[in-house]
């Protein structure tokens, strides 16, 4: 197999052979690794050495890697996720993204697998997000694929995060969301496949898997959370949005539109402070369709902060054949946009 790996500005290649060009003042420089040498660890030193604003083109083959980290604005290009694959040598996070610095990040046209494990200290993830300062950061995950524990773990103050026209498929949480500040966070045209598709019915009672989720961190929280023409199967939980706390301390703001949410043991499960509106779904062939934190659907004692204070909103909606119902509690005033 012929590996390669190209980035604009900057990149270092162990063996040392490479060819430059500039073009508009921007050096591009082209790196081969030619058999049987290989290219193991190379995307980390094209980490290690490529300037902000750089893109790091990444060619066919597959890339046993130690972790990885990105803490400047960069652009990581594959060729695509049957080309371009980079496979973690060991459990934690496969890619962090961390900086004390506003950033734009853009992960592209490649496929991110890490080992499963089940310890707590060394859970496996694709890519996680981590900001301590309180400055804007974007990032931008499209035509990609992730197979891990957790696909993309978010625990960030102020910015935005897209995935489009990618596949998430875990263990734990295809997106999970423990925001200490304000982020935004787009899903469209995704297949997110959950714990189910392994064969191992009973993997609930092990972990209790979603989706998309989220739930803030120990100091207030707001997601703004727009889901858009995604494929959400083989769940514990689809999507789940816990604004937890007391009333005004953290805060939800979902959109759901043209999602097919089915196999799951729960549909779409909300609590807290969320507001969800949804449009033109599909919520069929799960154990429960679309459950709220309420009374006979979860155990609550008065003043329970976890009790749903949202509303719900919604239009030309589909929820049903849903084994044990399609919407709860049965009572709740749904709109008139829920087919059942």
């Amino acid at each position: 197999m012929r590996l390669g790996v190209a980035a604009i500005f900057s990149v270092l290649w162990i063996a040392g052979s490479s060819t430059m060009s500039s073009n508009n003042g921007q050096v591009a420089l082209q790196v081969n690794c030619p058999e049987p040498t290989g290219c193991f660890g190379l995307i980390g030193k094209a980490l290690a050495v490529a300037p902000a604003g750089s893109t790091i083109h990444i060619g066919p083959g597959v890339f046993y890697e130690q972790p990885l980290v990105i803490d400047r604005s960069l652009v990581l290009q594959g060729v695509g996720v049957d080309l371009t694959k980079i496979s973690m040598v060991e459990p934690g996070a496969a890619l962090t993204i961390r900086s004390m610095e506003p950033l734009d990040v853009v992960i592209a046209s490649l496929a991110i697998a890490v080992p499963f494990v089940w310890d707590k200290g060394y859970e496996s993830i694709g890519i996680t997000w981590v900001q301590e300062a309180d400055k804007t950061q974007t990032i931008v995950i499209k035509d990609s694929e992730i197979t891990s524990f957790m696909g993309v773990g978010i625990s960030s103050k102020k910015g935005s995060l897209t995935v489009q026209r990618s596949r998430l498929q875990g263990i734990a949480a295809g997106i999970e969301i423990r925001t200490r500040g304000e982020i935004t966070v787009a899903v469209e045209d995704t297949s997110l496949d959950g714990p189910f598709t392994y064969g191992i019915p009973d993997l609930s009672s092990l972990v209790i898997s979603s989706a998309v989720s989220f739930m803030p961190d120990d100091s207030p929280g707001k997601a703004s959370l727009s889901l858009k023409n995604n494929q959400i199967q083989f769940w514990h939980l689809g999507f789940k949005a816990i604004s937890v706390g007391y009333e005004g301390w953290s805060r939800a703001e979902a959109l759901l539109v043209d999602n097919t949410i089915a196999y799951n043991k729960v549909g779409v499960h909300l609590a807290g402070d969320t507001d969800a509106e949804f449009r033109e779904n599909t919520i069929s062939n799960n154990d429960n369709g679309v459950t709220l934190f309420l009374p006979p659907c979860a155990s609550i004692k008065p003043g329970d902060i976890l009790a749903f204070r949202g509303t719900v909103r919604g239009q030309d909606n589909v929820v049903m054949n849903n084994k044990k119902g399609d919407l709860c509690p049965a009572d709740y005033p749904w709109p008139p946009g829920f087919r059942k």
